[in-house]
């Protein structure tokens, strides 16, 4: 296991205890499964792309700098120079690690809207 995955792991527990949240009720309120929020908490699974992304909508004011990183607090205040940095860094971060899940589901994605042009146009 990657040393970087565990600690994040172990961030992620700590955000879903802050948050008054068990991994159950903090996976619904990102609209995912227990175990797979299981796995991320644990160091098994690296938290993936769609969770950070569903974390920041969900649960706006979580830094996902100090989530990645460890570095800063655990809640940015809103709208504060500060928070605006770390977002943008936590973004910057996200977008290189991206996996090849993402990837693959996004090749998926582009190629039912070609396909469904193609029906489309068929139709025509």
């Amino acid at each position: 296991m990657d040393q970087n995955q565990i600690e994040q792991g172990i961030r992620l527990r700590k955000l879903i205890k802050a948050l008054g949240l068990n991994q159950t009720l903090f996976a619904k309120s990102l609209g995912m499964t227990q175990p797979n929020i299981s796995r991320m908490v644990s160091g098994e699974g690296k938290i993936s792309v769609e969770a950070l992304n569903r974390i920041t909508g969900t649960h706006k004011r979580v830094n996902l700098h100090w989530l990645l990183t460890g570095e800063g607090e655990m809640f940015v205040a809103a709208a504060t120079e500060t928070s605006i940095q770390a977002n943008e860094a936590s973004r910057a971060y996200m977008a290189k690690g991206k996996g090849r899940l993402e990837d693959l589901e996004e090749r998926v994605e582009r190629l039912e809207e070609a396909v469904s042009r193609l029906i489309d146009s068929k139709g025509k």
